[in-house]
């Protein structure tokens, strides 16, 4: 059964950035789902996606907890509510970090399901897939989440008129295929078989690339033009061996396609009904376009 929801992106980004202090929108990046509805809206059927959380990351990473602690308690203020997951409460200052809740908040007076989740901008050095920095609300005390190559999703991000930003697809898909260059191989443990982790990042990778060239027939020069800067500018004295390791998850990704394709039909790819066949010429277009980085 699909565990997720069809919203519409325009109307949901608007809905968000009206909840945050304007003081503070610069310091959030909307990614994920929301953000790829909001840059394939002009392809048909893009105006929706199959989602129920909105992932607000929170930058620069230095100031993240304070942020976080402004944003959140500014949420309770206008009556948005705590969605907790696997039993999990808010913790206190014995919590061991990795035992706190992620802090989830869906909006007063909406029966659509949907919720923001607070994330946060690494820091430069994190080498681990996952850190958590504790933040304290009046609720009690709760984990800020961050992930090693969300520097790269968020950088360049583009304005939305909404007065939030929002990362761009190519370089979303460029955080996936990073982050799994060494595939994370842990279960997913709500899907059918249990797919591994990177199954569902690269998968996503993929999806975002069908979507370009599906939106234009220039993106491939486009994605590589934002992947060198992107890079370049984040990464200057190793630029040239992060492109050499962007191509590890894709390969190890050959031999689920099947399972990624089924889980983009639930996610990005909702509103297409995209093949099979067609997913995987993607696939094989997007290792030809990493060849040519």
């Amino acid at each position: 059964m699909n565990q997720y929801l069809e919203l519409d992106a325009s109307s949901l980004l608007k809905r968000v950035a009206e909840q945050v202090p304007p003081a503070l929108r610069a310091n959030v990046v909307v990614i994920g789902s929301i953000a790829t509805a909001w840059a394939f809206r002009d392809i048909s059927g893009t105006h929706s996606v199959a989602t129920k959380d909105i992932d607000l990351l929170l930058r620069p990473a230095i100031d993240a907890v304070a942020t976080a602690e402004t944003l959140g308690q500014e949420l309770f203020d206008n009556g948005w509510t705590p969605q907790f997951t696997h039993g999990r409460e808010p913790g206190n200052a014995d919590t061991p970090h990795d035992d706190l809740p992620a802090l989830r908040l869906s909006p007063p007076e909406s029966n659509d399901g949907w919720f923001v989740e607070l994330l946060a901008e690494p820091p430069q050095d994190q080498a681990t897939r996952k850190h958590w920095r504790r933040f304290q609300t009046e609720l009690g005390v709760f984990g800020l989440p961050s992930f090693r190559y969300m520097r790269v999703a968020v950088h360049g991000a583009q304005e939305t008129g909404f007065g939030l930003r929002v990362a761009t697809p190519a370089r979303m898909a460029l955080a996936h295929l990073l982050e799994h260059a060494d595939p994370d191989r842990t279960p997913i443990s709500n899907l059918p078989g249990g797919p591994p982790r990177f199954t569902k990042d690269v998968g996503r990778a993929i999806s975002l690339w069908w979507l370009a060239r599906k939106q234009s027939p220039a993106a491939g020069e486009a994605w590589q033009r934002e992947w060198n800067e992107t890079l370049t500018v984040l990464y200057p004295d190793s630029s040239a061996e992060m492109k050499a390791a962007v191509p590890s998850g894709l390969t190890s990704i050959a031999d689920y396609l099947r399972d990624a394709h089924a889980i983009a039909l639930n996610g990005v790819l909702a509103p297409h009904g995209t093949t099979l066949d067609a997913y995987r010429r993607a696939y094989a277009s997007l290792l030809q376009l990493i060849d040519q980085l």
